[in-house]
């Protein structure tokens, strides 16, 4: 009998540990919900056109003329789509809410 109560406890635990993996996953997909796209950029990562124009809140050609201007940094993918570093929308960030000093 010891053997079998080990075991169920055991498989108590894994239940307890999905459900609660389970609750978290929700739960983030709930916050995602109200915050939107713009929560976090992450330095590392790269973006999309698309995306960047969801985390900045403008329109996807907006985007686009922000890169050919030289505004964003961003290169050119193999498929001919703009790929951007998550620092590069940070910076752009930085540099459109800093305000000059008068």
């Amino acid at each position: 009998m010891g053997k079998s109560s080990e075991r169920l406890i055991s498989v108590d635990r894994v239940l307890e540990i999905l459900a609660s993996s389970i609750s978290i996953i929700l739960g983030l997909f709930g916050i995602g919900q109200y915050y939107g796209s713009r929560s976090t950029i992450r330095p590392e990562r790269i973006y999309s056109s698309t995306e960047a124009a969801a985390f900045l809140e403008m329109d996807r050609l907006d985007v686009l003329r922000l890169i050919k201007s030289g505004a964003i940094q961003a290169g050119k993918g193999g498929n001919g789509n703009y790929r951007i570093i998550g620092q590069s929308l940070i910076n752009y960030l930085a540099r459109s809410t800093a305000s000059p000093i008068d």
